[in-house]
């Protein structure tokens, strides 16, 4: 009955469009929130959907400027929540202390209350349309497909999606199988999140205080020189010859990407980078140590930023019903 009500009600009432934020360069112009709103029009419907943006809270020795910028876009965020139609039912939360990235994702979940989400970080902005409501009719009847990514790029075997493949399955819409985790722009049931993904996030070094969601999810998905991960299944099919089984617990983690498996399909969103070159992403320093002192050889290393896992790693009130 629920289904059908929710069915009646547009398949947009399923979903919550999650936008975690923290601070960067760019605070205060609002320039790329905007265009990240403003792409969502791309595909029928979604804008009615449920929006949600967490702002993450400062790091401590973030410098008063920079603190000041961070707070001035916020102020100009909620300024768009009440005033633009691109920012329409959008909800805004911000923590009071500084949880970094996969705690704050973790934090902006659990204000959700939709069945699925959208979730997709400051700077990802939708570049053509997909079946969104395809998708989510899939998701609900197909439990294996967990989380399906709007990719950056065409489909190709690279990177996080170090092994793929077309999907056969049950599906309405092109979905391509790939051993890899990525907390790029993706849909997911909620209960996905607040059940495994969070947990196992939890569970990593530190409580994966300072991890981002992926680190915690790729890495123990991968089984990295170990037997029955994607990295064997990885090591396997680039040797030739050799058994390539997808790992036993695949469908715990689900992971699919939109569209075919070919360098022609073309990419479904774009990355609007706030990084920028003086200063570092995310607050000052090594995101795994964020309360050391800021001096000498350590501030100019602190910018290696999201993606470079050399040693550092990578990079509140619920919506109503």
């Amino acid at each position: 009955l629920a289904a059908r009500a929710a069915s009646a009600m547009g398949w947009w009432s399923n979903l919550t469009i999650v936008v975690p934020t923290s601070p960067v360069p760019s605070n205060p112009s609002t320039d790329t929130i905007r265009a990240v709103f403003a792409s969502f029009a791309l595909v029928k419907g979604l804008p009615r959907a449920r929006k949600l943006v967490q702002f993450d809270g400062p790091q401590r020795q973030l410098a008063p400027r920079r603190v000041q910028d961070y707070d001035a876009f916020e102020a100009r965020v909620r300024e768009l929540a009440s005033q633009h139609a691109d920012f329409a039912h959008t909800a805004i939360y911000r923590s009071r202390t500084f949880l970094f990235a996969a705690h704050n994702l973790a934090a902006a979940v659990r204000n959700v209350n939709t069945t699925f989400m959208l979730v997709l970080q400051h700077d990802f902005v939708l570049a053509r349309a997909f079946d969104a409501a395809g998708l989510l009719q899939t998701m609900r009847r197909n439990a294996a497909i967990k989380q399906v990514r709007l990719n950056v790029r065409a489909n190709i075997a690279k990177g996080f999606d170090g092994f793929i493949a077309n999907y056969s399955g049950d599906s309405s819409v092109p979905l391509t199988r790939t051993c890899g985790w990525s907390d790029a722009a993706h849909v997911v049931p909620t209960r996905y999140y607040l059940d495994f993904c969070i947990p196992i996030n939890e569970a990593d070094s530190f409580g994966g205080k300072r991890k981002f969601m992926e680190e915690s999810m790729h890495y123990r998905m991968q089984r990295n020189f170990m037997p029955g991960g994607c990295w064997e299944l990885k090591r396997n099919a680039s040797l030739g010859g050799r058994p390539t089984e997808w790992p036993d617990d695949f469908d715990k983690y689900g992971t699919y990407l939109y569209g075919v498996a070919s360098p022609s399909d073309g990419n479904y969103m774009a990355h609007r980078t706030l990084r920028g070159r003086a200063e570092p992403q995310w607050g000052l320093g090594n995101h795994l140590a964020p309360e050391e002192a800021m001096r000498g050889s350590s501030q100019r290393r602190g910018g290696r930023g999201r993606g470079a896992r050399r040693g550092s790693g990578r990079r509140r009130g619920r919506i109503g019903a």
